[in-house]
């Protein structure tokens, strides 16, 4: 079991989004893109009208890098790895550590999905050869052939930038837990800093949580304690006395879902500390 612990995540417990899931996030994501394009051009085109057509083609050149570089930037910068796609699909980039993902993996990410998983340069050389049908078979075959070889299905941007899209859903659903925390602790969680935990631990103490009675007692409490542990360095303040590694990881884990799916635990009164030092059955 400790062979399972990585630097800032559980290896295991990072279930890669394969091909279908991506591409479904991916169509998404273009026709946002689509309409953003056609938006940005016809309000260009109505600021100046009477311009002439160097200007128009500086105008469309940078509209095409807004949206084809700054639109995977920014939502992914701003939501930790989800853009409007991605998000919709429930998926998310984190890197290979299980952190989350930042503003140098977005951008390197993007740049390379342009000009590598897409292979623009490719596609214009065939475009300028009178090849018009032959380009829409070429789209983003570099970048599928890197998905589908890549043991964690990763493209070749993910490669260069040490990302990878993992899937935020199981089959619990985003946003619910196999059992809820205990009450008091839960009451601690709703005012505690479990966001900043990255999101490869969190899922990773989801999946734990979820196969806690699977595993053998010792190295299911073992691994317990290592990500406790690693949760400790980014949760504040620290939890009440007599909680165990499990119900620490169960009420971080809920509460962290409970802020990203909208949705609210019930903090019943509190509890003593002895209610907290045994995992209870999955519901």
């Amino acid at each position: 079991m400790a062979d399972l612990v990585i630097a800032e995540g559980v290896e295991l417990e990072l279930r890669p989004a394969r091909l279908a899931s991506r591409f479904a996030a991916v169509l998404l994501d273009y026709l946002v893109q689509s309409v953003l394009f056609v938006v940005f051009l016809i309000t260009s085109t109505a600021v100046d009208s009477g311009g002439n057509n160097v200007y128009r083609h500086a105008v469309i050149i940078v509209i095409i890098v807004l949206v084809t570089i700054g639109y995977p930037v920014l939502c992914e910068t701003v939501s930790t790895g989800r853009s409007i796609g991605k998000a919709a699909a429930g998926l998310r980039v984190v890197r290979v550590d299980g952190g989350p993902e930042r503003f140098r993996h977005a951008l390197a990410r993007a740049l390379a999905g342009l000009f590598a998983d897409l292979n623009m340069p490719l596609l214009g050389t065939v475009a300028l050869g009178g090849l018009s049908g032959l380009w829409i078979c070429l789209v983003g075959l570099p970048g599928a052939i890197a998905c589908l070889s890549s043991r964690r299905g990763q493209r070749i941007g993910d490669l260069l930038a040490g990302t990878l899209v993992v899937r935020e859903r199981t089959e619990y659903g985003r946003g619910s837990l196999p059992m809820p925390p205990a009450p008091a602790i839960a009451a601690w969680a709703s005012g505690a800093s479990v966001g900043d935990v990255p999101t490869g631990l969190i899922v990773a103490g989801r999946q734990l949580i979820s196969r806690i009675f699977e595993l053998d007692r010792k190295a299911a409490a073992e691994l317990a304690d290592e990500l406790a542990r690693q949760y400790a360095a980014y949760v504040t303040p620290a939890p009440p006395p007599g909680v165990s590694a499990y119900q620490y990881l169960v009420a971080v884990t809920g509460e962290r879902f409970r802020r990203e799916a909208g949705m609210a635990f019930a903090a019943p009164a509190a509890v003593g500390p002895g209610a907290w030092g045994h995992p209870g059955r999955r519901v």
